[in-house]
């Protein structure tokens, strides 16, 4: 780990902060390596992701310093900061480096945060605003981070907050893997991360191309509009005023009951049931008991990376790649299963077989392709026009997953049982799915959560009551999982029935 050299202000008492601001060893050379990176539509998405982890105990700060510049060496676009000329955005190098802030608390907080709000204690949120971007002096860091301890409780909370033009979640895990890592003196397992996606041009669509409609109608219905951002605030802000957030935990043993019953469906082909596809199944056919038929949901959108899918083995050099593992940036998909049936939709095992199809479908080099050749294009011209789309749908659940990331190796040598996570932020229409971290209770003492999933969403707040009464009856009956079985054979009987009838 290389040492010290950031520039600090004094360390504060109790109740003040102080800023660091942190850049790699030898930078020059690292960022003639990296930068500019040309960032093309599909990284142009201006919000931010913030997370806090939590550990029982305090961080050497000069240790903590240290840790990150060598993780900066490992990632060093995470010191970027937007370059606009005219319609060519990239990252540029930032001359401050990245603010890390150290700050003592008096009083003990929360031990549980709800998953909308980002508190300022914990989090220092980067600012979205890139109107100055044009300008050379420019330096608003996308990356911010906050340690925060309080002697009374002996936590320490390390914040999180990044522009999602950094990159997507799993640049996150990997960061604060890599930090926790050097903190520990080792170094991260995963080795250096690639900027293969940024060298790569994306692939062009056909011009005038008489099925692109028809493709956006099918796989990315949420881009098939854009709207002036005043109208689309307008609308997210009355989608939010009519939402209510909720946030549940399903044990390891109600994730394996949900994929049985979802894997007793005769429809169902391949490999069984992930936790995934049982987790939205159940929510779906629960909501749908709650809303009217005219405004059930009929559709599953699932975010996955598409990473490391296989490339044919005939590609030019010039051709289009798909990025590998250990891509930087935002290396996202939606797979979305067709326009299901009222019946098929009150169906875990249907509406999981569907989703399961969808994304075996989607995960293949010619669809991601055409994917990312349709949407580039309308993501640069909504950064163009100043537009937004509109991602939610009244109709259509979107469900992002994170389950094979371990946010408990995050643990800065506390140990993977004694840390905990919390991500923050939730929208309409979007289930966020994580494995729990440990947490602890008011007695001190901890649950493990081994194999549990922790899921936060925004439900319709005319049905939030009845929703939520209807999975506590589920989940903590002693009937579980018989209740929701047999209500699982009805709603197959009626889609065999209707196929019969045919």
């Amino acid at each position: 780990m290389d040492r010290v050299e950031a520039v600090q202000t004094p360390k504060a008492p109790s109740g003040t902060s102080r800023t660091v601001w942190v850049i790699p060893v030898d930078p020059t050379t690292i960022y003639e390596r990296v930068f500019p990176l040309p960032l093309p539509g599909t990284d142009r998405i201006n919000f931010e992701i913030a997370i806090s982890n939590v550990v029982p105990g305090p961080l050497n700060e000069e240790i903590l310093v240290a840790a990150l510049r060598s993780t900066l060496k490992y990632y060093p676009h995470a010191n970027g900061r937007v370059r606009r000329n005219g319609d060519d955005w990239s990252l540029g190098a930032g001359k401050r480096g990245v603010p890390i802030t150290f700050e003592t608390i008096a009083e003990p907080l929360d031990h549980h945060q709800k998953p909308s709000f980002v508190s300022p204690v914990v989090v220092d949120s980067i600012s979205t605003d890139i109107s100055g971007a044009n300008e050379p002096d420019w330096d608003e860091p996308m990356l911010r981070l906050k340690i925060t301890f309080c002697p009374k409780t002996r936590e320490t909370f390390i914040g999180w907050s990044s522009s999602h033009m950094l990159g997507d979640g799993e640049f996150v895990y990997q960061f604060m893997y890599a930090w926790s890592q050097f903190y520990q003196g080792e170094a991260p397992k995963f080795g250096m991360p690639t900027y293969e996606k940024y060298r790569t041009a994306p692939p062009d669509e056909i011009n005038d191309n008489p099925s692109t409609a028809s493709f956006i109608s099918r796989y990315l219905p949420h881009l098939a509009e854009l709207h002036p951002i005043d109208k689309w605030a307008e609308m997210i802000g009355e989608a939010f005023n009519a939402s209510t957030p909720v946030d549940i935990l399903f044990t390891a043993d109600h994730i394996q009951q949900l994929r049985t019953i979802a894997d007793s469906w005769p429809g169902r082909t391949g490999s069984g049931t992930s936790a995934h596809d049982a987790i939205a199944g159940y929510i779906i056919t629960t909501m749908n008991r709650c809303l009217e038929k005219d405004k059930s949901i009929t559709r599953v959108s699932s975010i996955f990376s598409y990473r490391g899918i296989k490339n044919p083995p005939d590609l030019k050099p010039t051709d289009w790649r798909v990025p590998g593992l250990l891509a930087i940036g935002n290396v996202m998909f939606h797979a979305l299963t067709p326009t299901l049936s009222s019946d098929e939709s009150s169906s875990i095992g249907a509406l999981a077989a569907a989703i399961r199809k969808s994304v075996r479908d989607a995960r293949n080099y010619e669809h991601v392709k055409r994917v990312v050749a349709v949407s580039n294009p309308i993501w640069l011209r909504q950064s163009k026009e100043g537009s937004e789309h509109k991602f939610w749908d009244d109709r259509t659940l979107i469900v992002n997953s994170m389950g094979r990331a371990n946010w408990s190796l995050q643990h800065f040598g506390f140990g993977p049982h004694r840390i905990r996570t919390h991500a923050y932020k939730d929208f309409p229409g979007f289930v966020r799915c994580f494995q729990c971290t440990p947490s602890k209770q008011l007695d001190g003492t901890w649950n493990v959560h081994d194999g549990d999933v922790w899921i936060f969403m925004r439900v319709p707040t005319e049905i939030h009551d009845r929703f939520m009464a209807m999975v506590a009856a589920d989940l903590n009956s002693l009937e579980f999982p018989h209740n929701v079985a047999k209500r699982e054979r009805v709603a197959q009987g009626r889609i065999l029935g209707a196929v019969a009838r045919l």
